[in-house]
């Protein structure tokens, strides 16, 4: 017993006489554990940091870090003690103790020896601190990805992410904020290697833009004098100021083959569908919603990584003044589509009298313009959810405790899907588009697009301010392993957002859900929502236009621009942007030729055999029917 004790043997041999005598405390011999050294907060954990500690939150989730929390760095300045190089006072100098003969003790004065070890100590300290510090933030200077390089002349994919991740920036709710958001993802490491998800939101979307009296131009289009502001002059005029909407855009990106399209979807759907909105005020929201997801889904072609795509789920939450129709499902519709159908007729007739252009295009203006001043007079102001989706992300409204889906799953076991793939010239193996793809529709996924279409499903929803509770979006993770009414009873008595969302990813996870996850939940508050009907916010007229005024995204994008140095626009012509754009793909194509669709090469030869054999056996037996 005693010739296994190193720490007994020491005492035993240091003569009670030593000049140099150990305290009493040094040595804890009575079962106890040396934490300096120990898996438990000993001395490499405090060099290197408990994972356990600084990894986790108290509530067992990964911290996010936010665009903020990343500019700290610690500092490796030798004169700062590191929180965890603090040392324990049963050794001096912070390292093991080894036994040592009597005469050291004897030869070595108490001052040198000090010295010595503080030197080494210090040393050691700065060593571990700066293998720490490495560890920790890694190269900076890394490569960039396709995000990074493209961001060089699109200052929106430059917008750094927000509080809880937010692709669309930093928004925060306001004092009159009918909605709160809270968001949750998790990359489920027990299956999944990468996270391919993304999500963004807006507090003050773009407000509901007023209805326009139709040009002889166009029937839904404003006129070209009304340009949107350039984003490269907004921060510059101290009178300009974010106008307070109450409108919101949420939406969540389950990336596939790779996160480009949903991190480039996260940064910029919102965009193109804010430019449409204002270029087309007359058209209906869900036209509008179709077009923008066919823009981005044209874009995506354009750019590298072809074979990279994404589902996607989005929601437009917007104040509106609607006059009630018998001929809308919900039982009423907003002004600006009104006017639009009613010059559309206008026009009809005229052309059907035949008479010539220029009283066709006065009277077409003058019957919208009446349309527009009655519709007014009889109109009142609602709380609207547009929706639009590809792939299998859902959104699910809870309205009195009860689930209502406002989305399509467009998978390959879908039969009205299948038929179209089938028309389109592909075909479902293994209920996979072509043997590769588990969804029918995408954005991205250029190698696939003749098949796989972009159009959205789309819906749209009055909301009922004393039956309406809140929304949940979240990609294939969550639904995979959870219906919908068991998602809107596991929440519906959780009032935060943020806790509900949490509460979902973690009964998926508990039910071994093998996918990212990401979900997003959005709980109205009946008092704000019967306030806001009755006060001037939300929707554009033409009493209450501000000059001055300019939408959050606008706000968000050029900040953007003004910190990252991005080249303005007209600062290099068209010539050079391109030349621009086609070498950042270069690149990427170049250094992404490893990377291919979901099968191996093999197993798209042999999807893409089947292929050619089935539609040979259909061609063979409707030539011999």
């Amino acid at each position: 017993m005693l010739q296994s004790c190193p720490f007994l043997s020491i005492c035993l041999l240091t003569p009670p006489q030593s000049v140099n005598p150990r305290p009493r405390q040094a040595f804890k011999l009575a079962g106890t554990t040396d934490r300096r050294t120990s898996t438990h907060g000993g001395f490499l954990n405090r060099v290197f940091g408990n994972k356990k500690d600084k990894d986790v939150d108290s509530d067992g989730t990964t911290p996010r870090t936010s665009f903020e929390s990343n500019k700290s760095v610690p500092s490796t300045n030798s004169s700062d003690e590191p929180a965890g190089l603090v040392e324990s006072p049963t050794s001096p100098t912070g390292q093991i103790n080894t036994p040592r003969k009597p005469e050291d003790n004897m030869a070595s004065s108490p001052a040198t020896d000090g010295k010595k070890r503080r030197s080494s100590s210090a040393k050691a300290k700065e060593i571990f601190t700066q293998a720490k510090n490495s560890l920790i933030h890694g190269d900076r200077e890394g490569p960039q990805t396709p995000m990074q390089k493209l961001s060089k002349t699109d200052a929106a994919l430059s917008v750094p992410q927000g509080s809880l991740n937010n692709s669309a920036g930093e928004s925060q709710p306001t004092p009159n904020s009918s909605f709160l958001v809270g968001v949750t993802e998790d990359k489920n490491k027990k299956c999944r290697r990468t996270m391919e998800d993304t999500h963004s939101y807006l507090y003050n979307f773009l407000g509901t833009p007023a209805p326009t009296v139709p040009s002889d131009t166009s029937l839904t289009k404003k006129s070209s004098t009304e340009e949107k502001p350039n984003l490269s002059t907004i921060p510059s005029d101290p009178s300009q100021h974010v106008v307070e909407t109450d409108n919101g855009y949420f939406a969540i990106f389950d990336g596939h083959a790779g996160t480009f399209a949903a991190e480039w979807c996260g940064k910029k759907l919102h965009i193109i569908l804010e430019d449409l909105m204002r270029r087309y005020p007359n058209t209906a929201v869900p036209e509008l919603l179709d077009q923008t997801y066919t823009s981005a889904d044209n874009q995506l072609e354009k750019l590298p990584l072809k074979n990279s795509g994404c589902t996607a789920i989005t929601a437009v939450l917007r104040w509106e003044d609607r006059v009630p129709t018998a001929h809308s499902a919900t039982g009423s519709q907003a002004i600006a589509p009104l006017a639009a159908q009613a010059a559309k007729e206008a026009e009809k007739n005229e052309a059907i009298n035949g008479k010539d252009a220029t009283p066709r295009s006065n009277s077409v203006a003058e019957a919208a313009a009446a349309a527009i001043q009655d519709a007014r007079q009889k109109a009142t102001r609602q709380r609207v959810l547009y929706t639009a989706n590809v792939g299998d992300a859902r959104i699910i409204l809870c309205r009195n405790g009860k689930a209502l889906r406002l989305s399509y799953d467009h998978k390959g076991m879908d039969e009205n899907e299948g038929r179209r793939i089938s028309k389109a010239g592909g075909l479902i193996l293994n209920n996979r588009v072509n043997g590769v793809l588990a969804v029918t529709r995408a954005l991205g996924d250029s190698y696939l697009k003749d098949l796989v279409t972009g159009h959205p499903y789309t819906t749209e929803t009055v909301i009922q301010p004393d039956q309406d509770e809140f929304l949940i979006l979240a990609c294939d993770g969550l639904w995979d392993v959870c219906s919908d009414q068991e998602a809107v009873d596991l929440v519906r008595n959780i009032d935060d957002p943020q806790a509900a969302s949490k509460k979902l990813v973690d009964y998926a996870l508990a039910r071994f859900s093998t996918d990212n996850l990401s979900v997003m939940v959005v709980r109205f508050d009946p008092q704000k929502l019967q306030q806001n009907t009755k006060i001037d916010i939300g929707v554009e007229s033409e009493s209450s236009k501000d000059t001055h005024a300019i939408s959050e995204v606008e706000m968000i994008v050029a900040e953007a621009r003004r910190h990252s140095g991005v080249v303005p626009d007209g600062a290099l012509s068209d010539q050079e942007s391109e030349e621009l754009r086609e070498t950042v793909i270069q690149e990427h194509e170049k250094e992404q030729q490893e990377s291919g669709p979901e099968l191996t090469p093999e197993g798209q030869e042999e999807a893409n055999k089947i292929l050619s054999e089935t539609q040979q056996q259909e061609q063979e037996k409707r030539e011999g029917s």
